[in-house]
């Protein structure tokens, strides 16, 4: 069996990679509700995943819409989270868990333009078995991983805490304009 495209999603769904911008954004809800949100963040992200992987090229052919413009959409509302963060700025509806479970935890942390890109590749390369399957093998390596970053948040305390949202909120942002610039490079 060739393990390419499970460890090729792996190492763009970088569960390892995002932990510290997972715990940015949870250590913000009360302890209770945390596995809860990590669950339907996961959830959500499968959902996300496995539509892309068999609708997702023939939606973009119809919709005239590129790989690259995705990318560029989704970079611009996760740079509007990243400085909203940075200065805490309420934008839209109070942030519940609900919706920090699908914006930015599902989608695009997890489930977001390289994910999707990546299995609509595989999808062609490997077949939609593999494409699926490596969606589903990913988020059940990924639970682990993030839900044992918990334990980041208890030796830093809130202080600590506090310094990793800001200072992750700053390279979120970085990110997202990384996005909008290999969307931009993707449509030229």
């Amino acid at each position: 069996m060739d393990y390419t495209p499970f460890i090729m999603l792996f190492i763009v769904l970088d569960p390892i990679g995002i932990t510290p911008y997972y715990q940015a954004i949870i250590s913000r809800l009360p302890r209770d509700e945390r596995t809860r949100v990590l669950r339907k963040a996961l959830a959500a992200a499968l959902s996300m995943l496995l539509a892309f992987t068999i609708l997702g090229d023939y939606l973009f052919k119809l919709l005239d819409v590129g790989i690259g413009d995705f990318q560029i959409a989704a970079g611009i509302i996760l740079l509007i989270y990243a400085v909203s963060s940075i200065f805490e700025i309420q934008i839209g509806m109070p942030r519940s868990s609900e919706s920090v479970a699908i914006f930015p935890l599902a989608t695009p942390l997890l489930a977001g333009p390289g994910a999707i890109t990546t299995l609509i590749y595989i999808k062609y390369r490997y077949g939609i078995v593999t494409a699926v399957a490596s969606s589903v093998v990913n988020i059940l390596v990924a639970y682990p991983i993030l839900a044992a970053s918990t334990l980041l948040l208890r030796v830093l305390g809130r202080h600590g805490s506090l310094f990793i949202d800001k200072f992750m909120s700053m390279v979120l942002a970085g990110f997202a304009v990384s996005i909008i610039r290999d969307g931009i490079a993707g449509t030229i």
